[in-house]
């Protein structure tokens, strides 16, 4: 994987014409700009014992595709993500 020395983040869409989650890497400041004026979901890694383990990235992944299925009803026929109890 090539080294990037300016900071990234991921986007991730569902794009009903491809039937395909589509994502990309943004230069973090522009991203930024965008959302100066939205409410982010922090996740400290504090809160998770200073470790993103597997368990929170099956989480963190379903979280994510629930999320995208709000606004994109039509993925929710695609997921097969058993629900967690608590």
């Amino acid at each position: 994987m090539a080294n990037h020395t300016e900071k990234r983040c991921v986007v991730v869409m569902w794009s009903e014409e491809k039937r395909a989650l589509v994502s990309y890497t943004l230069d973090v400041e522009k991203v930024l700009a965008i959302t100066s004026r939205l409410f982010p979901l922090e996740l400290p890694a504090a809160d998770y014992n200073e470790t993103f383990d597997d368990e929170f990235a099956r989480r963190f992944g379903g979280a994510t595709l629930n999320l995208l299925a709000l606004s994109n009803p039509e993925l929710k026929q695609y997921m097969k993500v058993t629900q967690s109890d608590d």
